[in-house]
């Protein structure tokens, strides 16, 4: 993982925190607190979001770079072949560093680790359990999520229908 944030260092990172959470834009909050760019307190702000709230709030997330950064290997895949036929050694080695860098940024930038998967993983266990006991305990009022989850969850709706008893 790359360095700090310049939040994280800012001798008022609590007083930015305490901003962000009372909805503070980020504009504001640079006007107000200064030392920081909009760029940095908008970073700050979604390496404190969950996996889950991004998904909710349609941020960036691990599984959104994870399937940029299969698309970019696929491109850089077809740029190397192409510069293998077609280009000089020169030409290829400048594709390669310029993907290289790109998928580094990338990287760096939504702090991606092998524990942001560990905790997604913990996070849609426990939305999960959450999703069975309101089924279990709320049966009637489960049924509209249960059927809408069906189009895009089918196996979390079947689960869920043998939770309440019942099927659609």
């Amino acid at each position: 993982m790359g360095r700090k944030s310049t939040v994280q260092h800012h001798p008022q990172r609590a007083r930015i925190e305490s901003m962000l959470d009372d909805g503070v834009s980020y504009a504001d909050i640079v006007r107000s607190v200064g030392g920081t760019s909009i760029a940095s307190v908008g970073r700050f702000a979604l390496s404190r979001k969950t996996e889950l709230a991004k998904i909710a709030d349609g941020l960036p997330t691990i599984t959104d770079l994870s399937a940029r950064l299969i698309e970019a290997a696929d491109d850089a895949q077809d740029l190397r072949r192409h510069s293998r036929l077609a280009g000089t050694p020169v030409a290829r080695a400048r594709a390669i560093r310029a993907e290289v860098d790109v998928l580094t940024k990338l990287i760096q930038d939504l702090e991606v680790t092998d524990a942001s998967y560990g905790e997604l993983a913990e996070q849609v266990k426990s939305l999960i359990h959450a999703l069975s006991e309101f089924a279990r305990h709320e049966p009637e009022h489960a049924r509209p999520l249960i059927d809408r989850l069906r189009a895009d969850l089918p196996d979390v709706a079947a689960a869920l229908d043998r939770r309440t008893g019942t099927k659609s």
